[in-house]
């Protein structure tokens, strides 16, 4: 492809004129640029024929062989204005030209390459002062491409419908329902064996207003790459054709396509089989076009080699969590809501088809019940997946859920930026770092926690310290230099032992490290961390919990799993714990310290640090 580019890099310059002189130049530009096995031409006795044979013996020149100079022309077009449109249009424009520029047409011919129609002309003017770039005008094209910068991220959108966005309950509606509500509480306080609650009361009222949404999907709308494509045939039957190139593949061609997951075959080989096979079964049968062929393989390469429908949820920076529960039933975590998303698989096999590959690219066994592990695949985010087989479901295919970790780290200002906590928050954390024996980050799934934690460790202890850090997958990362990170392995191999979570708790109280940290605890690895912050070594964990108030219920749970004996030792043992962090909806919701345990009560105390809705 003949592409210039300007001093700068930011130019496509589509146009290229040269001037040829003899039969020899001829031949070379020939080769150099024609296409005769994929290009179109316009006029009839171009048609496989030499140009050569064309300027000498067809359309010979009027005063004597090789008189006037031949012009070449090489021009490049947008896709979508087809390449028997641009041809016809081509000639209609040099007929124009005719009535004021004298010359013969020899050649008209087009052909794709690198997402553009070349359009190659060939002329003899007998007049000096010829010029293409007029045509550029006539066809309202410019001559000049310039290269924009990568467009922003785009994200979706929330799609809620009128039956929702204009749904409103009157001030008497409210009114009533709260009267009734404060009735309900008191009888609840008062309730006995006697008196049992329900049988108080005459009718129940919900303690929250039903509301529309309750039984409605809140639709996650999503512009993806496909629907931007540009193409010249209409896209549902561009679709259609995707649809049973997809299903070909799926079928006769999956043994080829999971060969080149395993490493056996490349990538490029498979899609130029892939490419081959457009071209024979449908190009030549007409049952699709030239133009429309690089947008068809960029669709296939995305739906084979990379995250296929998933993809756009991927690369969506609202996204958090992906959850897919059926070929059509793909949801989208934003901000710690789970919303239906506008995409699917487009059957059983072809959803099937994409688990599996995924789990050959990443050495996974499906015949384990559930696995999960980390796709480092992806440029912008590392991919931890949860797969439950399909054997072990109601249904005959597998789940699949999709936690995002991005590999550009939210640091400090990022997350104020985000609304997770304000300066004055952020201030605070930063020096328990250095100052709390240990902190816990707590909340429910997709709440933030991971994503705290993670600049936490980045920025809120001092350079010279060693910290080792364990986690079941690899979504706790560092910038900065000596960090040790460890993960579980969930199965033994002949050459290597499964590794639990407790057990790189156990390998840590030796490992020397004055900074110990856990990535999700979730069994009794929280003892190694009440055992090292008891011994000077400052902690750090995330764990879910549904409220700040179960936090801490829930941890003496964890510790009931290891060492300790009973449910008092397990919260006496947790006052080494001294900062709890509790996140909801990707905010700091509140924060509080823990100073003792009262054996009197069996009660932890504690004082409160912050509240996000307190004044």
């Amino acid at each position: 492809m003949f592409t210039e580019y300007d001093m700068a890099g930011k130019k496509i310059v589509k146009i290229k004129m040269l001037s040829i002189s003899s039969a020899g130049a001829l031949e070379k530009a020939e080769q150099v640029y024609r296409k005769m096995q994929v290009s179109r031409e316009y006029l009839p006795f171009a048609n496989g024929t030499g140009y050569k044979e064309i300027a000498e013996d067809i359309v010979v020149d009027h005063d004597g062989p090789w008189k006037h100079p031949l012009c070449m022309c090489i021009t490049l077009h947008s896709t979508q204005a087809g390449i028997d449109n641009i041809c016809a249009v081509a000639g209609k424009y040099l007929d124009e030209l005719k009535t004021t520029m004298p010359l013969d047409v020899l050649s008209i011919s087009a052909h794709i390459e690198h997402g553009y129609i070349v359009l190659i002309t060939l002329v003899r003017p007998y007049k000096p002062g010829f010029n293409f770039l007029g045509f550029f005008n006539y066809i309202g094209e410019k001559p000049v491409d310039v290269i924009q910068p990568e467009e922003e991220q785009t994200t979706g959108s929330l799609v809620v419908p009128d039956e929702i966005r204009n749904f409103r309950y009157s001030e008497d509606v409210i009114r009533q329902h709260d009267e009734i509500e404060k009735h309900q509480e008191e009888v609840l306080q008062n309730c006995s064996k006697e008196h049992p609650f329900l049988n108080s009361l005459t009718s129940y009222e919900p303690v929250r207003l039903p509301r529309p949404e309750d039984k409605m999907d809140l639709v996650y709308d999503l512009k993806t790459a496909d629907m931007k494509t540009p193409t010249v045939m209409p896209y549902d039957e561009f679709y259609k054709v995707f649809v049973d190139i997809m299903r070909y593949i799926n079928g006769v061609e999956y043994y080829n396509l999971a060969q080149v997951m395993e490493g056996e075959k490349t990538e490029e080989s498979f899609m130029d089989f892939i490419r081959n096979y457009i071209r024979t079964d449908y190009i030549n049968k007409k049952k699709f076009i030239q133009e429309d062929l690089e947008a068809m393989m960029k669709k296939l390469y995305r739906a084979l080699f990379q995250m296929y429908v998933l993809q756009d949820l991927i690369d969506d920076p609202n996204v958090t969590d992906i959850k897919v529960t059926a070929p059509d039933s793909i949801r989208a975590r934003v901000k710690g809501k789970a919303y239906m998303s506008n995409i699917n698989f487009i059957d059983v096999d072809d959803y099937k088809r994409f688990v599996n590959l995924i789990a050959i690219r990443n050495h996974i066994d499906t015949s384990v019940p559930e696995q999960t592990f980390t796709d480092t695949s992806d440029e912008n985010y590392i991919l931890r997946f949860s797969i439950t087989a399909a054997y072990v479901n109601s249904v005959e295919w597998p789940y699949l859920h999709i936690r995002k970790i991005s590999r550009k780290k939210l640091l400090g200002p990022d997350l104020i930026k985000a609304g997770m906590f304000d300066e004055k928050v952020m201030n605070y954390l930063l020096d328990c770092g250095k100052n709390s024996r240990g902190v816990v980050f707590a909340g429910p799934p997709g709440s933030g926690k991971t994503i705290c934690l993670n600049w936490f460790l980045e920025e809120a202890y001092e350079q010279s310290a060693e910290i080792l850090v364990i986690q079941e997958n690899d979504e706790l990362f560092a910038y900065r230099k000596g960090v040790m990170f460890q993960h579980v392995v969930n199965y033994s191999t002949d050459r290597q032992m499964a590794v639990s979570l407790e057990q790189l708790g156990q390998l840590a109280l030796v490992a020397g490290a004055n900074v110990f940290i856990i990535g999700e605890a979730k069994g009794p690895e929280i003892c190694s961390a009440i055992t090292l912050s008891n011994s000077g070594c400052r902690t750090a964990i995330t764990i879910h919990s549904p409220s700040s108030t179960e936090t801490l219920d829930k941890m003496a749970d964890l510790a009931m799993r290891g060492y300790a004996t009973d449910y008092n030792q397990a919260m006496r043992m947790l006052k080494s714990f001294q900062t709890v962090v509790y996140l909801q909806d990707f905010k700091v919701k509140e924060i509080s310290e823990i100073t003792g345990y009262d054996d009197k009560t069996n009660s932890m105390k504690y004082r409160y640090i912050y509240r996000r809705e307190a004044s």
